[in-house]
């Protein structure tokens, strides 16, 4: 911005007169401003309605796939064990029996007065503690020092190593300490046998071999794996956590079991029902965010200027399109029994609601849910279709897809009508630093003619100073 600081002492009124031309100068980018301060509303209205046509679509999509309708859950209560389920679970009743839980070895030192007496002989050097498991691929080796053969140190040292052998000091009494080591895993499999090459003294207190039971450890707790009873089918596990007896049926056994228990595998309605009712909210939320941004105020009688409460996309036709497309989707009939919403219980409410949003849509939750119990088979009918061209949200997943794609050469309509604000408002930028740029260069040539101006003042005010000093000495 050209600015003007003293133009001289004959310049009186020039300063002022020159900002206030620069003032009136600049008034011609008010409207590219103003211009600007509409187009980047209409652009930050827009990341709104996409935030908002986004999570419709998130919602539409789980409607549209198989395994939200196939998702199952256990209805049955049970004590022995509990049951989760996969969408692969098949529905129906098994009868199960725990007989027998999985549990991990635990083995003891006999007793000994110290915790930290040495236990091994004085070599000079280390010995190697090796402790093997069927089900671990590689032994566990730790090497300790002569200093380290107490009970205490040899529990630090197997901890220290962090195989799949915890090891600690039991104290069963004063004077009374004793070793004992626990698999981390349960089952067959996590049976320990432990050796110690270059002490014998240490091999008899600590070595153990768990084929032959021998050694100068005690069996604490016995290593066995789970078996549980299916349908009459007897199936047995390393771990208390069985996957694969029942296709998407997780077991977690818990104790043995006193009678025969009912595992129900049924329908997740619940979860169905969740999965409608996420939808609806979206939808929803996506009308209330468009009654926003579309928002009129009339004009007040006497006031000829807009409200500023109007919605930056008021009267915008891509809006209005998108909300029409997508209510007209909701009235279409599916083939099947299900052929309309209003049959699941889902109608659009006729009243305002509290923000104005005329056409949400409301949920009857007890005939939803009798519908998802009686005939859930139809409602997946309804809205997944053949998975391609038929299905509510078949068709809808596959219209907001449309209108949200960004890919180049196939932007949707959202994409399309930001990247037309954006060359907009790149114009616009261009105009103003074009108008910019005018002004400054008008302002230039003002100044440059209020100075020979202020000069010629200050000329002509030196002479009438220097004459009437003249004259009045006369």
């Amino acid at each position: 911005m050209a600015t003007i600081s003293n133009l001289g002492i004959g310049s009186a009124g020039l300063g002022d007169l020159y900002n206030q031309l620069d003032a009136a100068e600049r008034t011609k980018l008010t409207t590219i401003t103003s211009q600007q301060s509409t187009y980047n509303a209409q652009l930050s209205a827009y990341g709104k309605l996409q935030s908002a046509m986004t999570s419709l679509q998130t919602a539409t999509a789980a409607l549209g796939k198989t395994a939200t309708w196939n998702s199952t859950s256990v209805s049955s209560t049970n004590t022995a064990f509990t049951a989760t389920t996969a969408a692969n679970a098949s529905v129906g009743t098994f009868v199960v029996n725990v007989n027998q839980v999985a549990k991990a070895q635990a083995l003891t030192t006999g007793s000994y007065a110290s915790n930290t007496a040495q236990l091994g002989d004085t070599t000079g050097t280390t010995r190697k503690i090796t402790i093997t498991q069927p089900g671990t691929k590689t032994p566990l080796e730790v090497n300790v020092a002569d200093d380290d053969t107490s009970l205490a140190g040899i529990a630090s040292a197997i901890n220290k190593a962090n195989g799949n052998v915890t090891a600690s000091v039991i104290k069963a009494k004063d004077g009374d300490y004793r070793l004992m080591l626990t698999s981390k895993t349960t089952g067959t499999d996590g049976e320990m046998t432990i050796s110690v090459t270059g002490d014998d003294k240490l091999q008899s207190a600590i070595g153990y071999d768990s084929a032959s039971k021998t050694g100068g450890l005690t069996v604490n707790t016995a290593a066995q794996n789970a078996i549980v009873v299916v349908n009459n089918i007897e199936i047995e596990r390393q771990s208390n956590t069985i996957t694969d007896a029942l296709p998407g049926v997780t077991f977690t056994l818990k104790a043995e079991s006193k009678a025969d228990e009912m595992l129900e595998v049924s329908r997740a309605t619940d979860a169905n029902q969740k999965a409608i009712t996420d939808w609806v909210t979206a939808y929803n939320s996506l009308q209330s965010t468009i009654n926003s941004l579309t928002k009129y105020v009339a004009v007040e009688p006497g006031k000829g200027s807009q409200s500023n409460s109007n919605g930056a996309l008021v009267g915008d036709a891509n809006v209005r399109g998108i909300q029409s497309q997508l209510r007209g989707l909701l009235t279409e009939a599916q083939s099947g029994s299900i052929q309309i919403m209003a049959q699941l219980g889902i109608t659009q409410d006729p009243t305002k609601a509290a923000d104005g949003t005329v056409g949400n849509l409301k949920v009857d939750t007890d005939k939803l849910k009798k519908a998802l119990t009686d005939n859930p088979d139809a409602i997946q009918q309804y809205f997944i279709g053949d998975g391609k061209t038929t299905g509510m949200a078949t068709k809808m997943s596959k219209t907001l897809d449309s209108m949200l794609s960004t890919s180049v050469g196939n932007a949707g309509v959202i994409q399309n009508a930001k990247d037309g604000i954006n060359k907009t408002l790149k114009s616009l930028g261009e105009r103003y630093d074009a108008m910019e740029a005018q002004i400054d260069a008008t302002m230039a040539r003002y100044k440059a003619q209020f100075t020979s101006l202020d000069v010629l003042v200050t000329k002509m005010t030196n002479t009438a100073n220097y004459l009437t000093q003249q004259f009045s000495q006369k």
